[in-house]
């Protein structure tokens, strides 16, 4: 597989705002290409995939805006604790953490060897017990934030999923009403 890039005077820059569907995207010989029109060609054109990259980018939009709404919890409750924040959230995050023990290092190591040929128990406990570390720290300041969100009020998130809209043939299979207020589509591949 080949990538081909481009990052010239022509191209605009990589931190542009979202374009909106009547944006112009393109000049061609004096025509205008609208995002709609490039949307749609890319729907026409392979649906499945502008499905996955929409899904993809709505994912890791949902990903990051819970950290910052954990970081601004984590921040907020530090400040009516009235301590700095890297102490608080030390104290908050010990407090959840669960301790890793010599058994769930043996675990690790037994359920992925296969990763590390060639490679003993003895060498790899270091590293995996430091792995582990990081992982439960991670579950504990997550845990924290799950914590601060069931006790704080206005925490709402805005993002909209994405929405596909399906159209359906008269020849596809389906049960109930055609006119139900709510329709569940089912993609699978039959490969």
């Amino acid at each position: 597989m080949s990538t081909l890039g481009c990052a010239d005077a022509q191209t605009a820059p990589a931190q542009s705002p979202t374009q909106t569907q009547d944006a112009v995207v393109a000049e061609v010989a004096g025509r205008k290409i609208t995002m709609k029109e490039l949307d749609d060609r890319w729907q026409a054109m392979d649906p499945a995939e502008r499905s996955r990259v929409t899904q993809l980018v709505y994912q890791n939009r949902r990903n990051v805006l819970d950290q910052m709404m954990g970081d601004v919890l984590i921040e907020e409750a530090a400040k009516v604790a009235a301590m700095p924040l890297p102490q608080y959230l030390e104290q908050e995050t010990k407090k959840r953490l669960q301790p890793i023990t010599d058994a769930d290092v043996r675990q690790f190591f037994d359920t992925n060897k296969d990763r590390a040929p060639g490679r003993t128990y003895e060498e790899l406990q270091g590293p995996i017990r430091d792995f582990l570390g990081g992982q439960r720290q991670a579950q504990a300041k997550a845990q924290l934030v799950d914590d601060l969100t069931k006790k704080a009020a206005g925490v709402r998130v805005l993002l909209d999923p994405p929405r596909a809209t399906i159209a359906l043939a008269e020849h596809d299979p389906s049960m109930g009403p055609p006119n139900a207020a709510v329709t569940i589509v089912e993609f699978s591949d039959y490969q």
